[in-house]
């Protein structure tokens, strides 16, 4: 009876430590769950999917981390538009899941990505996924996280260009845009109007005091005033000054580099300027 018993406690303890292997569905892809959260709810189309997630080759060649991004990593679950779409692995995942996809590389890159596949990879290549489902968000619940985080990153970039403007005690004018527009020196010369060519000499600055980017002793920058390729901050100020004015403008991220940023400057980064209006070149 002693013998019997060990020998079922083995048993038990083996089938226990042994996980099932992966299984595929009718679309084409296999799935292993990790680990299952038998509570955890399942996401809709159209809901927000907070996941932590990587996807590699079959050769071990590391394509995606989700935590390069960020630790709230974010994405749309969308309907399945293709056999064997990303999209169904996701809907298959419970809040507190985790599971290891294999896809096809190639309807993966084709269809999902929108691209060629890549020379080192064939047709018979798989792009295998480990994935944590960590928390699903309703879309109106989404949008209103945003919109509360835009307010609080408005308010908190206003209140940063007012202590600005006030430690360096400059005296101005906010426009309606929110761009604070400070005169040093008033030019005597034409004045600059829309499509107007111009060279100006430049210097710009984070609010903290590191400069961006500034062509004083080089040679001035021609730019064509109202065009896309100026931010608005700078399209404001131009058409306010004179041939051999000077100004400082202190911009909101909504009048410098926006929500995306642009090279050095990070999304949602507010700027201060000093800007000379060497000379208004003939409209064209």
């Amino acid at each position: 009876m002693k013998r019997f018993f060990r020998g079922t406690v083995l048993i038990l303890i083996f089938v226990a430590g042994c996980k099932p292997g992966f299984q595929e569905t009718p679309s084409g892809f296999s799935y292993l769950f990790v680990q299952e959260n038998k509570n955890g709810t399942k996401a809709k189309p159209g809901d927000i999917l907070n996941l932590r997630m990587t996807y590699h080759t079959d050769k071990d060649c590391l394509l995606f981390d989700s935590r390069m991004i960020s630790d709230t990593f974010r994405l749309i679950l969308k309907k399945p538009q293709y056999k064997g779409d990303i999209n169904e692995a996701f809907a298959m995942l419970k809040t507190g899941d985790s599971a290891r996809f294999k896809l096809h590389a190639e309807n993966f890159y084709i269809n999902t990505l929108k691209q060629p596949m890549p020379d080192y990879l064939t047709k018979e290549s798989q792009i295998i996924f480990d994935v944590r489902l960590l928390r699903i968000t309703q879309l109106k619940e989404y949008e209103k996280e945003l919109s509360d985080a835009r307010k609080l990153r408005v308010e908190q970039e206003a209140q940063a260009i007012k202590d600005y403007i006030n430690q360096h005690r400059l005296k101005g004018d906010f426009l309606y845009t929110g761009t604070f527009f400070s005169e040093q020196l008033k030019g005597k010369g034409v004045q600059a109007n829309y499509e107007d060519e111009v060279l100006v000499y430049y210097s710009g600055y984070f609010l903290d005091g590191r400069p961006v980017d500034s062509n004083v002793g080089k040679k001035p920058l021609q730019c064509k005033v109202g065009s896309k390729g100026l931010i608005d901050g700078w399209n404001e100020a131009l058409q306010r000054m004179n041939e051999g004015g000077k100004v400082t403008v202190v911009l909101p991220s909504s009048t410098a580099y926006g929500e995306e940023g642009y090279g050095p400057v990070p999304p949602f980064t507010p700027l201060m300027f000093e800007i000379e209006l060497v000379k208004v070149l003939k409209s064209r």
